[in-house]
């Protein structure tokens, strides 16, 4: 294990979104604020889809909202479970900003856990059970009573789901209990100076049914995100472990950071991006050492105050807020800074060249990623909900009666197409001239984007 070195002392309820009824009763709630659609406009941003989540709103809240790769599940105060679909439509699907389905998972008051999202299921940690939907409709998978309470969010990442315990440790399940993977070994590499397994974890190793405990290295302080192939997660202590796939085995990966984490990490590939409460921004990666994979500091930024949150990354630059000193950003190449703003507040996405914040008077304001120079601003109104989007360009707004709103870039950067070849003199083809120009191309039905843009704009 490195240690970082010290630098200083229910049944499924499919459900589809009705616009005009949203906004008929959230009009209130959207006008003048982020969700108003003109609002945004001036904002540069187009209003993606609005959607009520359907829960009893007027005796319990929205709790969490998870964002997935095409899917956003909100959980509310009652035990509910609800899912939302963000990708675009395809023919015969719903629509983006469609509730696919909600779930009854627990006693209402119960404790409240984010839900973990997967391309196959969503998992829900609730009391002393986890359990598994099929995350198109919300068909029941499997259930699990747990040993012990949960302490955070179970996530799927490959063929399996990993929860954090309370006190130490994680439980590894088959996201397909009827299909359990062939191909691995069951259960992750001891820890370095523990004992070898014995019989018991050995025949435990091999029932693929039976779920598997990893040791956590200390009670796990932010929820497990998927890894390489595998998962990660920090403890307290902060110690940032990994457990990855490897020849058909599986390896644990260590790394101390000397101080618990200031808010989730964020992955992009095998890279780890993490700030800690003593004022540390690090670039971790899975490299070869020696001809072994550890976890090693790609490089090492000493912030000037105390972190509020975790990082965002988008392309290139790294962006972590400071609270009321401000926003700081760096490269995420070589962790060099680029720029300092004064203006603080809790990060909450990106969008374009923009890093968005709730500043200190309740405002949603945006930076220039390129020189941090303040841009727009937006009153949120009721959308008070923390929603943090680390894995898309979106900001997912939602208020505590059950009000989701998503945002995108309205003018998006896209490659530039290679130059077309320069036709060679000579004799044009049959049936056209040399100087005809090729027509305009009519616009489809897969270009939505630019079609809202041309309506926002008129």
């Amino acid at each position: 294990m490195h240690r970082f070195p010290s630098l200083r002392a229910g049944v499924a309820v499919a459900a589809a979104a009705l616009p005009a009824v949203v906004a008929a009763a959230g009009g209130s709630l959207l006008c003048g604020t982020a969700g108003d659609e003109l609002v945004a406009a001036r904002a540069g941003l187009t209003r993606e889809w609005v959607v009520q989540i359907p829960f009893d709103s007027a005796g319990w809240r929205l709790e969490h909202v998870a964002v997935g790769d095409g899917l956003v599940v909100a959980s509310s105060g009652d035990g509910g479970v609800h899912a939302v679909k963000t990708s675009p439509a395809t023919a015969g699907s719903p629509r983006a900003g469609s509730v696919l389905w909600s779930q009854q998972v627990g006693r209402p008051g119960g404790p409240v856990y984010p839900a973990g999202i997967g391309p196959q299921i969503v998992t829900v940690a609730h009391d002393l059970d986890l359990r598994a939907f099929g995350a198109e409709d919300g068909s029941p998978k499997w259930h699990r009573a747990l040993g012990r309470p949960p302490s955070g969010a179970a996530v799927p990442s490959g063929d399996w789901v990993y929860g954090p315990l309370s006190a130490d440790g994680v439980e590894r399940y088959p996201v397909n209990p009827l299909a359990p993977p062939r191909t691995a070994k069951q259960g992750a590499a001891p820890r370095i100076g523990t004992p070898p397994p014995n019989a018991e974890s050995r025949q435990q190793a091999n029932d693929p049914l039976k779920p598997v405990t990893i040791d956590g290295a200390g009670r796990i302080e932010s929820d497990p995100v998927p890894y390489a192939g595998g998962i990660a997660w920090c403890t307290e202590g902060g110690i940032l472990v990994a457990i990855v796939p490897a020849d058909e085995e599986w390896k644990r990966l260590e790394f101390d950071l000397g101080s618990r984490l200031a808010g989730p990490p964020v992955v992009r590939g095998e890279r780890i991006f993490v700030a800690t409460v003593n004022g540390d921004l690090v670039r971790i990666e899975n490299l070869p050492q020696q001809d072994v994979r550890e976890l090693s500091a790609g490089w090492h930024v000493v912030l000037p105050g105390p972190p509020e949150g975790g990082p965002l990354v988008s392309g290139e630059t790294v962006v972590v807020s400071l609270g009321g000193e401000g926003v700081f950003a760096v490269s995420a190449a070589t962790g060099e800074e680029l720029w300092r703003s004064c203006l603080g507040g809790r990060l909450v996405g990106t969008t374009g060249d923009r890093v968005w914040l709730v500043d200190q008077v309740g405002r949603l304001t945006s930076l220039d990623l390129a020189d941090g120079t303040p841009s727009e601003w937006m009153c949120l109104g009721d959308f008070t909900v923390p929603v943090t989007n680390t894995l898309s360009e979106r900001l997912i707004l939602a208020s505590p009666d059950g009000l989701v709103v998503s945002l995108a870039p309205r003018r998006t950067t896209k490659a530039l197409a290679p130059p077309k070849p320069q036709a060679k003199p000579g004799k044009p083809a049959a049936g056209k001239d040399a100087g005809d120009e090729p027509a305009a191309k009519e616009p489809t039905r897969d270009e939505p984007a630019a079609e809202e843009a041309e309506r926002t704009e008129t």
